[in-house]
Order: structure tokens, then sequence, then C-alpha cells
């Protein structure tokens, strides 16, 4: 196996067109969007990833990961696959009513490694905009089954508002939908299952219904927390929002107003995607400039990487594979946050909260 070049990877994203997307990517976040494309999705970082600087450009992370993954990943991820994918979406339309499995329950259902436990952080949302996080009231199989047959599966799910800043934690196992007139950042397992229970009367051959799938892996209880309450943490250069934290992902959000010279990596990567004015972000000697919209990784053998903005503040979400208790628990307790704060980072779900057993 032979080692890799190792420089902050600058990532061409993927425009992907959707029934229910449209325009606001190319006016939020400058892409690259043709008139009459509704784009619905930008994938951002994943293991496809095509890398647009440097030595590599033209290779995917997979090529590089073949190579030597760990150059990449570092010690956290025991699988040589990238385990993360960073996407943003526009919701112009509604999206269907949908649940995701577990990792357990892909490799039984669908023979794949990875579920999809996912979280979305608000870009812009309409003023009446909302989306569905959960069942409104507690729920069975038998109950959910009746309410499909009678077209009437809305009745059962809670609607959320939304606004910008906003931080929803979706569990594999909650059913949930965006709805029209939201714009948002997703982070979630690297897995495309998804099993649809509901398509507003658009379900078709090509975008088929998977209600015995759904009702197998669906959580059944009440969802009665749908928003994390972001932590912060301020220094002299920057404020650092943990808004999600969980065993598969840390999604953060940075507000850069001076140069830092050496962000350390932790043996383990971190996906960095710009949300508003412009950086330079310098690693292993390479400096890279980077502009709203645009995503990098920084692979685990750079060790440290340094952020200068070009114009300050500048605002970006950072994500990695968190170790929760050097990452997050040891740096929210210095700043004074309370231990039953820093456990509602990691959503309402007991089964999915990382960070209880580590408080006790």
């Amino acid at each position: 196996m032979s080692q890799i070049a190792v420089y902050p990877y600058l990532l061409r994203p993927r425009l992907r067109e959707m029934v229910w997307g449209g325009q606001n990517l190319a006016r939020l976040l400058d892409k690259k969007i043709a008139p009459e494309q509704k784009i619905g999705e930008t994938w951002e970082a994943w293991d496809g990833g095509v890398i647009a600087n440097g030595v590599h450009r033209g290779a995917t992370l997979s090529d590089l990961l073949v190579r030597d993954a760990g150059a990449i990943l570092g010690t956290r991820v025991r699988d040589a696959r990238f385990p993360l994918l960073f996407k943003f979406i526009d919701a112009r339309e509604d999206l269907s009513v949908q649940v995701h499995p577990s990792d357990a329950q892909a490799r039984e259902l669908e023979h794949y490694p990875f579920g999809k436990t996912e979280a979305w952080y608000i870009l812009e949302a309409d003023p009446d905009a909302c989306l569905i996080h959960g069942f409104a009231a507690d729920m069975d199989a038998a109950r959910v089954r009746a309410l499909i047959a009678a077209q009437r599966l809305q009745d059962a799910l809670a609607r959320v508002r939304v606004q910008r800043g906003d931080v929803i934690f979706v569990p594999a196992g909650t059913i949930h939908a965006i709805l029209r007139g939201i714009v948002l950042a997703e982070i979630q397992e690297n897995s495309d299952i998804t099993y649809r229970l509901y398509d507003w009367g658009r379900a078709d051959a090509t975008r088929p219904l998977h209600i015995e799938q759904s009702l197998r892996v669906l959580n059944y209880a009440r969802v009665s927390e749908h928003k994390i309450a972001p932590l912060a943490i301020r220094c002299d250069e920057f404020e650092r929002h943990i808004l999600v934290a969980c065993k598969y992902f840390a999604l953060e959000r940075w507000s850069v107003r001076a140069p830092i010279e050496r962000l350390a990596l932790n043996d383990t990567f971190h996906i960095v995607s710009l949300l508003a004015g412009a950086a330079e972000i310098s690693g292993a000697g390479v400096r890279v400039n980077v502009s709203r919209g645009q995503t990098l990784v920084l692979p685990a053998r750079l060790e440290t990487y340094g952020i200068a903005p070009r114009t300050a503040p500048c605002e970006l979400l950072r994500m990695y594979v968190p170790d929760v208790r050097a990452d997050i628990i040891a740096p929210l307790t210095r700043a004074e946050h309370r231990a039953e704060e820093i456990v509602r980072l990691g959503g309402a779900s007991p089964q999915f909260n990382d960070l209880i057993p580590l408080l006790r």
C-alpha cells in the first residue's frame, strides 16, 4: 500500500435534479445551476467525491482510500469506507414522508453495512415553513398501517415550524419529511437507504413506496423534543457552536473572526464547508482559497490545519467522527455548560444518545 499526499482536498459537488428541487442553492451558495434545472441536492463530501485541486485532482476519495485509508480516515473509523455524506438540500416542494433503518436493520433487510442517522441545520425557511419529525402520539404498526390504508397518515405526524439556524436530529427509525420552503445542510451516515411511506401522490415506478420495510424499522414512540439547542465555546479568534453530537458524527458551526493557525485533527478527518464569506484553509504547506458553498475534506494525517478569513467573519460548518469524551464533553465542561445541556446534543431518544453513559 503506497502512501498518498495529504493536503486540504477541495471537492467538486454533485448536483442532483429532483422533482421537488429548485434554484435556491445558486442564490444562497453560488452553485452553478442552469435556469431550467430543479436541483434538490448537492452532494458535497462523500466517498465518490472528486478532488478538484492539487496532485490528486480528478481522483475520488474512494480512489485514495483504496491506496491509504488510514491517511484520510485516521484510527477512529474501523471500516475503510468514507463513513459520512454531507449535502445541501433545497425543498421547493414537499419531500416524501420517509424513514431510514439502523445499521443492524440495514444489514438484515438490505445486506448493507450502514443505516442512516442524520441531522439538519436550517439555512433558510419561508415564514410558514415546517417539517415532519416523528409521531405526534405513541403509535404501533397496526395503527400506522390502518392510517396508510385510509390515506390519513399525515394526521399522526408531528409538524414542526422551523427558521434559520434551527437544528434537528433525525436518528434512524424516525419518520420525517422536509417540506416546501426549506433550504438546509444535512450530515448523515454514508447510506442512501430510504423507505417511503407517503409521497404526496407522486409515487410511481421510479419513486415506489416501501410500506412493509418502513413498518419494520419505525420508532413508534412520540417525539417530544424536536429542536436541539446549540452550545457555544467562545475564543478571541472564533465562536464554535456544537450543534449535534452522536457516535456517527459531530456537527458544528464556526464563526471565524481572525486567523487560527493550528486546529488539531486528533487522528480523524474533518469536513469543512463555507456558508458565508471566504477563507484560506491551509495544511502541509498547501493553501486553498475557499468561498461560500465550497467544501473540503481535511485528511487525518495532516494532523493540524489553519483557517484564515479573507472576509471577517466567515461562517462555516465543521463535521467529523467524534471522540465524544475528548471532543464534546471536555471542552463544553470547561466552558461551564451543564451536563443536562450536553446530553441534549444527542437528541431526545436515549437509544441514540451516546453522551448519557459518559456523563454518569
